[in-house]
């Protein structure tokens, strides 16, 4: 049994999972005598397509939009396979965690990259029905600093 009704106007039972909100669900009633109804209806939910990522930021050291975040609300999406490469096909970054989290510097050289545009593929590893299913994002991110130049953080 998962919740109790408390009164006639107490209808409602919310079931928030922190793992993922993909399940199937039924509902079945007992009575104060133990009587049993029929389950309903079987009713599957998915995991809503969440994940997002931004296309720009500005890693200059002033404290807005200093670091390239993931959009996930839900917080469902727990590795991704995360990599940005410079316009020549260099891998300047890589992480499997969620969040990216970003500073704007080469993962080889520890500096920051130039003003530009870098090239991401993200493989995304999202809790569906079926399990563990992959999606794959790709697209451009726009690297800014304040003058187009170096930034004055090293």
């Amino acid at each position: 049994m998962l919740a109790e009704i408390q009164g006639a106007n107490d209808t409602i039972y919310r079931h928030i999972s922190p793992e993922t909100l993909a399940a199937c669900y039924q509902v079945a009633a007992i009575d104060s005598f133990g009587n049993e109804s029929l389950p309903s209806v079987l009713v599957c939910v998915d995991n809503c397509a969440g994940y997002e990522l931004p296309n720009v930021f500005t890693p200059n050291g002033d404290g807005y939009n200093d670091i390239f975040k993931s959009y996930n609300p839900n917080g469902y999406v727990k590795q991704v396979n995360m990599r940005i490469f410079n316009r020549w096909g260099k891998l300047v970054y890589k992480t499997e965690n969620a969040d990216i989290n970003w500073d704007g510097r080469d993962s080889d050289s520890k500096k920051f990259v130039p003003t530009g545009i870098y090239y991401y593929m993200c493989d995304i590893f999202e809790p569906r029905l079926t399990g563990i299913e992959t999606r794959t994002l790709s697209g451009f991110i726009h690297v800014y600093f304040d003058d187009g130049a170096k930034p004055f953080i090293e």
